[in-house]
């Protein structure tokens, strides 16, 4: 049975909720034209990037509440913007999922100060409850990899 997940919102000033915003970073433009579709109509607002020296704009411009980071954008290492992400500038509470189709060490990966990691191919249900978990400040659960299907045969069939 899947379930629909519902955006997060957070109180502005004036008591108004506000939809959170996220950012996405990945030189796969089709996967991310596909997240961006997604994440919209779940009630998100969206920025992409489609390379380190443009997410380094964007989020700085944009102030995300979470960045789904490709490890591997263009040649350059997604884990180093993770870092600067965590460690400098006024948006150090941006949560930072990062994300990759090679087998890399879930751990090793959270010491670059991501708050998660996901494994590509991914459902794209699985995807949401983790942008919800981290965006609710809930921690990782244990069953970080998903069992079948992925985000493009998904996109395929709609």
């Amino acid at each position: 049975m899947v379930t629909q997940q519902r955006p997060v919102f957070y109180m502005q000033t004036d008591g108004k909720a506000k939809a959170k915003k996220i950012l996405l970073v990945d030189d796969d433009i089709d996967l991310l034209m596909l997240l961006e579709r997604k994440l919209q109509k779940t009630g998100y607002i969206i920025e992409s990037a489609a390379s380190m020296p443009e997410a380094e704009y964007v989020f700085t411009l944009f102030k995300p509440d979470l960045v789904l980071l490709d490890i591997n954008v263009a040649g350059d290492d997604g884990r180093q913007l993770c870092w600067k992400i965590k460690n400098t500038g006024d948006n150090r509470n941006a949560k930072v999922i990062l994300m990759s189709g090679y087998n890399y060490s879930i751990n090793k990966q959270l010491l670059f100060g991501a708050d998660d990691y996901v494994a590509k191919p991914f459902q794209s249900e699985f995807l949401l409850q983790r942008i919800t978990s981290r965006l609710n400040n809930e921690q990782p659960s244990q069953g970080f990899l998903p069992e079948m299907g992925t985000l493009v045969t998904e996109a395929k069939q709609a």
